[in-house]
């Protein structure tokens, strides 16, 4: 009997054992579940990520960009401003670049043809922006208002005086030629170039801020009425050459550019379009050597396109380093639409319709 005793004591303990292992290992997977396959359901999603995970995506909010009032990820809301002169003589179209712009004004420079000093705030990448050419007097006061970066090759006399005195972060091309190029297809001065790259290599190598310092615009959605009335803004500059038209499209709520009574279209095919248009009429008068001078501070008369809509009412600049405002009739700030805006700085002997 005493080994039979045994023999049970032994296959009982055996038992005993196999039940241990068995409750370890059971054990040691549910843990290793745990921490495979994201703890309990209290710590997931509906879509089974991660609360802690879910938390840092909803962490990249958006903002309005303050150049155009469009809505980008935090960090991009409020890069600082590149003015860039580009130029609009027959012979140097089409441009490139042009239509990535957040900003455009355009005035006359001498003999009738207008010049554009685009604004770029956006971080995106732009292979190409030009021609570039030289810098204006009046042009100096709008890049002013935006703390901007000055990118231009040489300038009037005036210009080039007052860059200075007005501590403008002035980037000629005659003094930093390794932040632009010449294109060989076309035959100079038509031929200059840069990219959002190269500018980008200048503000850094000049230790200039990343971030903006001006006061933005007021902007809004686009949830107001929108019209489906197809009116076309004319600006008469001079010639039929510098004849600018812009049609509105419901469809986009955008206006489409036309120059010369064609749409305006940058080398890549693309036609140029904004969102906003502001006429904005400017005492003009001729000053030395036929070169044209410009009341860019006071007030005056404006027009403001967006969403379809005519707006008649006023501009106002109280300093050079003040932005420039626009009011409605009612003497109320206008609120633009989200997107790119064309300044269209108008003699007030110029014959503006809108039909």
């Amino acid at each position: 009997m005493a080994l039979k005793d045994f023999l049970w004591s032994l296959k009982d303990n055996k038992r005993r054992l196999t039940v241990v292992i068995v409750i370890v290992l059971v054990l040691v997977a549910g843990v290793a579940g745990y921490l495979v396959f994201g703890r309990s359901d209290s710590d997931n999603d509906n879509n089974g990520i991660s609360k802690k995970d879910n938390k840092n995506t909803n962490a990249t909010r958006l903002l309005p960009r303050i150049i155009d009032g469009v809505p980008v990820i935090d960090a991009k809301e409020n890069i600082l401003p590149v003015a860039i002169m580009v130029e609009n003589q027959v012979s140097s179209r089409p441009q490139a670049g042009l239509d990535k712009s957040n900003l455009v004004y355009e005035a006359l420079a001498e003999g009738g043809i207008t010049r554009f000093m685009a604004i770029y705030a956006s971080g995106d990448e732009i292979e190409k922006i030009g021609p570039v050419r030289s810098a204006r007097a009046y042009y100096l006061d709008w890049a002013r208002e935006l703390d901007s970066v000055y990118a231009h090759v040489g300038g009037s006399p005036e210009a080039l005086r007052l860059i200075p005195q007005y501590d403008i972060r002035d980037l000629n091309q005659f003094y930093n030629s390794q932040y632009f190029w010449r294109a060989k297809e076309r035959p100079a001065p038509h031929n200059l170039y840069t990219s959002s790259k190269l500018m980008g290599f200048a503000v850094r190598d000049k230790d200039y801020p990343n971030t903006g310092n001006y006061t933005g615009w007021s902007f809004a959605g686009e949830d107001s009425a929108i019209s489906n009335t197809l009116k076309t803004l004319t600006i008469d500059f001079s010639t039929i050459n510098y004849q600018v038209e812009y049609k509105y499209a419901p469809a986009t709520n955008d206006y489409a550019r036309y120059q010369s009574g064609q749409p305006h279209v940058v080398e890549t095919g693309e036609t140029i379009k904004a969102k906003n248009i502001i006429v904005q009429f400017t005492k003009t008068r001729l000053v030395e050597e036929g070169r044209l001078s410009m009341e860019t501070i006071g007030e005056g008369v404006a027009r403001i396109y967006r969403n379809g809509e005519e707006i008649v009412g006023t501009w106002k600049k109280d300093s050079r380093e003040d932005r420039t405002n626009y009011y409605d009739a009612s003497g109320q700030t206008v609120v633009f639409t989200p997107g790119t805006t064309w300044v269209e700085i108008v003699p007030t002997d110029r014959n503006v319709t809108y039909q």
